[in-house]
C-alpha cells in the first residue's frame, strides 16, 4: 500500500472526510517537512489546523503521551 492509500485509509479511521488532493497535499507537507510516518504528518496538520481531540486514535497517542 502506498502512503496516499495509507493516509486516505487512516483518514477514514479518524472518521474525516480527505479527498485524494486533501492526501496529496498531506503528502507535500510530509516533504516539505521531512515527516516519514504518515500518521505523525496527519497529526501535525490536524494539531496546527484542525484541533481534533487525541482521543481520536488513542493507540496512536499511548507512546506519544510522554513527550
Amino acid at each position: 500500500m502506498n502512503q496516499l492509500d495509507q493516509i486516505k485509509q487512516y483518514t477514514e479511521k479518524l472518521n474525516l472526510t480527505f479527498t485524494i488532493d486533501d492526501c496529496k497535499a498531506l503528502l507535500h507537507h510530509m516533504a516539505e517537512f521531512e515527516i516519514v510516518d504518515y500518521k505523525t504528518a496527519v497529526w501535525d496538520y490536524l494539531d496546527a489546523y484542525e484541533g481534533i481531540s487525541h482521543s481520536a486514535d488513542p493507540e496512536y497517542w499511548k507512546d506519544e503521551e510522554d513527550l
